[in-house]
């Protein structure tokens, strides 16, 4: 079962994605919090194997969050999301570190699983 931590100041989009993950199985949400100034601090409590995160959120937004949970653990997938289908979203995603970004209507979590599935392998090769 993969962890996964939730970060979005929309409630909505969190019970959007949990029930997502939720139906398809072999996932448990262990934390979800509204911004991204709690998200080293609840990555570090939680552990997850994978974070999925909306990039505009009040206080400090996705792509700032990635660098400090990155700092802290270089192995973990963030996945940045947001309402908006933006090229430069993307490519601030990958400056940041994130495994990748998806706009919410088009976030599948069947590719959750590969990326996590997939830095599991590499961790294991290593």
């Amino acid at each position: 079962m993969y962890r996964v931590l939730l970060i979005d100041d929309q409630p909505i989009f969190r019970d959007i994605i949990r029930a997502m993950l939720d139906k398809v199985g072999g996932f448990e949400v262990v934390a979800e919090r509204p911004d991204g100034t709690q998200a080293l601090v609840s990555y570090e409590e939680v552990l997850p194997d994978a974070v999925i995160m909306d990039v505009q959120m009040p206080l400090m937004n996705g792509f700032e969050a990635v660098g400090n949970i990155l700092e802290f653990d270089s192995q973990v997938v963030i996945i940045l999301t947001s309402m908006k289908q933006d090229v430069e979203y993307e490519r601030l995603a990958r400056e940041a570190g994130a495994a990748a970004f998806y706009p919410k209507r088009h976030l599948d979590v069947e590719v959750v699983r590969e990326l996590v599935e997939q830095r599991h392998r590499q961790a294991l090769a290593a």
